[in-house]
């Protein structure tokens, strides 16, 4: 692979050789520099230490040389030893004394005394450019005199300087040789083969995979090439599979392309078929309207189908024809036509839809069967049509259909959402037909209810009539007014008017349980004693709890408001609750309490019977219902007592309940407000 850009000019880089040549200079400059500062200090120190020597010879010398000729005055043999000092040239000045008297002193041509005495004690100067040092001299322990000798450095820096020299005129020669050295070597054997080298990685770099790599050295550079020349193999290689995939990634991404616009068409149609049928369910769910809601079903199944016009039918299984239910952009001229023509099972599309259980269509009406409304379906300008049957547990509720002005068979994700369509309609159908069913049903009951109620009025009266007789014959001949009974008819006379009492009393439950659901039971309101009602009532049951040795306690608040009501009927209620707690309790007690609070009265009717279990505890209010409903039940009754009793509370505007558990006894509650100046509704 070729790139035109190799045709551009390379970028200049820095000589390699040139680089390694400064660096090398600059260290090798550092090591000489630093070689040379040791060497010059060193030598400074020798010549410093070889100054001081002569210095201190000098003044040897002088200790043993001048205490004889100063003691002798003898000054021309101290003149001599001065000019003998001066034959060092370091020496530029010599004084010797005596006390404050010179006796001799020389100084060397140039040489300033005022730089000696004008500067600080000699002892400072060590650090100057001069050495002084000064000495007693003795004889015989004693002062004679005082010898000063100055040394000057003069000499010592021009050997430095000198030293100087040499040693960067060395380091300069050794630099050039070094430099020379290190161009030709770095340039020969690693500038220009790393030129060539990066001559071609910079073809390489700009497209031109077929340039020549150089792979003749044979040191590491050579290495360095034919790796190079590897990874232009390996590259050149990788840009064919890469232009191959590219080729075939285009290739998949125009097909990704088509793939996800296609697949967003169809979640967005999916959508419009999920919102559809969310509205259709809520539709279903909120009204029992069937031609709304095969209305809504339809027009929606005709949008989303993509077709013109759409119809639903439903199924007659008496007659087993489809009858039209509700259409959408269906003129009225195919309309009229179609009721004239009705849809038999197995006729038509429709028809065979229902009777094959499955989606029948047909993409061109003009190839297909002829029937009685193809010509009028022709005229409305409809070619294609699609049928669906309304299935519920395979039962035939209907048929959905869609009519389509192009011809061309239906897509099976059509057929699909329809079917979904189908059953929202055979559900929407079968829940109208249900609800004609209840409403009809309703009716029925409501007519019998009503005939029931009327025939428990009319049989009350008339088995109360004559067992009101019955009983009062009996109670004549129990009084003797007919003559003296033998002892054996008598008891059975007094069995005769117990029970006769007894069914009374069942036919008077039976005639107020029927006047209350013919809402003809009313109360009558008058002033009343809450107090006096339960005494009345406990002193009627007093024998029924003396024969089961039952303990019967009554505890009213005192000063108790006077009450409005009925007070017949709350005599009734708390009559049936006070003689149940007796009847259904063997042993212990059974109590009345009565208080009075928020404007009514509480009662509460408490015993310490068998008690009553969580499920009884509404079960037993309603009408026929008993705790102990089994066949083999001890104790008699109608279960009719505690609902009419609930029934009278609720008309006075109050409210009954029990609580009890099993094994603990139950207690009967029940309130009343203290005036009741109209009767509730019964509810």
């Amino acid at each position: 692979m070729k790139n035109t850009s190799s045709s551009k000019p390379f970028l200049r880089v820095s000589s390699i050789s040139r680089r390694f040549s400064y660096a090398l200079i600059g260290v090798v400059t550092l090591l000489l520099i630093a070689f040379a500062t040791v060497g010059i200090l060193f030598e400074i120190n020798i010549i410093e230490s070889e100054l001081k020597t002569r210095l201190d010879n000098a003044m040897k010398l002088a200790q043993i040389s001048l205490p004889t000729p100063l003691w002798n005055m003898d000054n021309d043999v101290v003149n001599d030893f001065v000019e003998a000092l001066f034959l060092d040239e370091s020496i530029v000045y010599t004084k010797v004394s005596w006390g404050d008297q010179v006796i001799t002193k020389k100084k060397r041509p140039g040489f300033q005394l005022q730089q000696i005495e004008s500067a600080m004690p000699p002892t400072l100067l060590k650090n100057s450019e001069f050495i002084v040092k000064s000495s007693d001299i003795h004889f015989e322990e004693s002062k004679v005199g005082k010898i000063l000798i100055v040394m000057s450095r003069e000499t010592v820096k021009k050997q430095v300087f000198l030293l100087i020299y040499g040693i960067i005129a060395l380091t300069v020669l050794i630099i050039s040789a070094i430099w020379l050295t290190s161009v030709v070597i770095t340039k020969r054997y690693i500038s220009r083969p790393l030129l060539k080298l990066q001559e071609s990685a910079s073809l390489i770099a700009h497209g031109d995979l077929d340039t020549f790599v150089d792979k003749s050295s044979s040191d590491e550079v050579g290495i360095l090439a034919q790796h190079l020349d590897g990874m232009r193999g390996s590259i050149k290689q990788l840009f064919g599979e890469l232009s191959e995939s590219k080729e075939k990634l285009e290739e998949y991404s125009r097909n990704l392309e088509q793939k996800v616009e296609v697949r967003t068409r169809e979640l967005a149609r999916s959508v419009e078929e999920l919102k559809a049928l969310r509205d259709v369910s809520q539709t279903i769910s909120s009204t029992l309207d069937l031609h709304m809601v095969l209305s809504k079903i339809v027009a929606y199944a005709v949008q989303l189908s993509g077709t013109e016009a759409g119809a639903i039918y439903e199924f007659d299984e008496i007659t087993e024809e489809f009858q039209l239910r509700a259409t959408h952009r269906m003129s009225e001229e195919l309309l009229q036509a179609i009721r004239k023509f009705p849809i038999k099972l197995g006729e038509t599309v429709v028809g065979r839809a229902g009777l094959k259980r499955e989606a029948e269509q047909v993409p061109d009406i003009l190839d297909g069967p002829d029937y009685p409304l193809r010509e009028s379906v022709l005229k409305a300008g409809f070619r294609a049509l699609l049928a669906v049957p309304l299935l519920r547990e395979e039962k035939i509720i209907g048929s959905l259909v869609v009519r389509r002005r192009e011809p061309g068979r239906f897509e099976q994700e059509t057929v699909d959402f329809l079917q979904d369509f189908a059953t929202q309609s055979a559900l929407a159908i079968e829940n109208a037909r249900l609800f004609r069913e209840i409403e009809e049903k309703g009716r029925e009951l409501e007519i019998a209810s009503k005939h029931k109620s009327e025939f428990l009025a009319n049989m009350s009266h008339e088995l109360r009539t004559p067992l009101n007789a019955i009983l009062g014959y009996t109670q004549l001949i129990l009084d003797k007014i007919y003559g003296d009974v033998p002892e054996k008819i008598q008891d059975v006379l007094e069995r005769l008017e117990k029970n006769g009492h007894h069914l009374l009393s069942l036919i008077n439950d039976v005639l107020d349980l029927s006047k209350i659901e013919a809402g003809q039971l009313s109360l009558s309101l008058s002033e009343y004693s809450m107090e006096e009602v339960v005494q009345t009532v406990c002193n009627a049951v007093e024998s029924l709890a003396a024969e089961k040795n039952l303990a019967l306690k009554v505890v009213v608040a005192p000063d108790l408001a006077s009450g409005k009501g009925d007070e017949q009927r709350i005599s009734q209620v708390l009559l049936n609750l006070v003689g149940n707690a007796i009847k259904f309790t063997e042993e212990g007690e059974v109590r009345v309490d009565v208080t009075a609070s928020n404007e009514a009265f509480l009662v509460s009717v408490s015993d310490t019977g068998p008690g009553l279990s969580e499920a009884d505890h509404k079960r037993i209010f309603k009408e026929f219902h008993q705790a102990d409903s089994s066949s083999t039940r001890e104790k008699d009754g109608t279960g009719l007592g505690l609902s009419i009793a609930k029934r009278i509370i609720e008309m006075h505007g109050g409210r009954i309940w029990v609580d009890s558990s099993l094994g603990k006894g139950s207690t009967f509650r029940f309130t009343l407000p203290v005036r009741v100046e109209r009767q509730m509704e019964q509810r």
